[in-house]
């Protein structure tokens, strides 16, 4: 097949840049999707705002505002845009003829897909694609998604989490448990400052780093972050480490050391890769309940129930990681049973060369039922 990734967003990115440089989650996951799908013999093209076009690891890269861009999509068998309900602007604007499909990372009241109110914007679509079935489920209430067109696509882990070896848990070791945060700022890290101190009290030694920011990720400079604040916070609280957004390798090098991804999420994600690389490498997932969490976990993660009052969240999520933290290092060899079928679990459910499997099943699928 001839497959066309379309993404409008603006962020500068081709599929080379999730190996070497931070890279939001949608994007990484495209790039990721794209390069398994050359690999099994079809022809992509990814479609972005790069500033540098050219073919990466057999994907040709260009900019969405290329005057090439209504050709290359009309030469596809199949376009496939990210996450914005762009349905009538890819037929009317760019006058494309070929199946669409919608792949949609974002919860469902969210700006970017507002759109799929409109039931003539709803009829563009050939499929829809969701990464979790609680995402789904809320597009099916909340806009009369045809469900008879979706599909859960789950998320997966980047490839160098998919390959390694963790190292001996710190409770093995008599270490001090080291936390991580490595989602945006606005998605709990306030609650997680608020929780820190109790935690750190209750377990001596413990030890926060944040991988969290705008700056590299989406291109923002410093100096706009609305963010900024926190970042001072987390400089000048006891025992928390700001380092920013880094690359794949490095966060990978710092998750197989880490004890536990400390996210006290209050924003309902859809899917969770950052829980699911944190697994990948042997760390455990303090968090809370809300959206796909649960979900995308299996059953691996210690949750506490999201509460909208900040202060009692902060209260819950640390008494949760505390009795977290505190059960590993009094039975060891629990810990560690858990973490090696969390691993396992991720390996076998959660890797792009099985996704890109079932992609090219269902977009051949929906080729040959518009061709019909």
């Amino acid at each position: 097949m001839r497959i066309v990734f379309y993404d409008r967003t603006p962020v500068d990115y081709t599929a080379e840049t999730p190996f070497v440089a931070p890279l939001g989650g949608s994007e990484s996951a495209q790039c990721y999707l794209a390069i398994e799908l050359v690999k099994l013999g079809h022809s992509v093209a990814l479609v972005s705002n790069t500033s540098a076009p050219g073919r990466y690891r057999g994907v040709e890269c260009s900019n969405h505002r290329d005057a090439g861009t209504s050709a290359l999509l009309n030469a596809a068998d199949i376009v496939v845009s990210s996450n914005e309900a762009l349905g009538r602007f890819i037929r009317d604007n760019l006058r494309v003829t070929r199946p669409l499909v919608i792949w949609i990372q974002h919860a469902h009241d969210q700006p970017a897909v507002r759109g799929l109110e409109s039931s003539r914007e709803r009829k563009m679509w050939a499929g829809y694609a969701f990464v979790s079935r609680w995402q789904l489920d809320c597009y099916v209430n909340v806009f009369w998604v045809p469900e008879e067109r979706s599909r859960v696509m789950r998320n997966a882990v980047a490839p160098s989490f998919a390959e390694i070896e963790p190292t001996e848990p710190w409770f093995m070791r008599s270490e001090a448990p080291v936390l991580v945060y490595t989602s945006q700022p606005y998605r709990g890290l306030d609650v997680l400052l608020d929780a820190f101190p109790a935690i750190a009290a209750a377990v001596p030694g413990t030890k926060l780093k944040v991988f969290s920011g705008f700056a590299a990720t989406y291109g923002t400079p410093l100096a706009d972050d609305p963010y900024g604040e926190i970042y001072l916070r987390c400089k000048a609280t006891d025992g928390v480490a700001y380092r920013g957004p880094v690359p794949q390798p490095e966060l990978m090098r710092e998750l197989t050391g880490a004890a536990a991804l400390a996210y006290p999420s209050t924003f309902a994600e859809t899917s969770c890769i950052s829980a699911l690389e944190a697994m990948a490498a042997g760390t455990a997932v303090l968090t809370t309940n809300l959206g796909a969490l649960s979900e995308t976990t299996g059953g691996y993660a210690w949750m506490t129930d999201f509460r909208p009052d900040r202060e009692a969240l902060a209260r819950a999520y640390a008494e949760m990681a505390i009795e977290a933290l505190n059960g590993m290092r009094r039975n060891p060899e629990a810990a560690l049973a858990r973490r090696r079928a969390q691993i396992a679990y991720v390996r076998e459910k959660y890797t792009w060369p099985a996704r890109a499997l079932e992609w090219q099943t269902w977009l051949a699928e929906i080729v040959r039922r518009a061709a019909a």
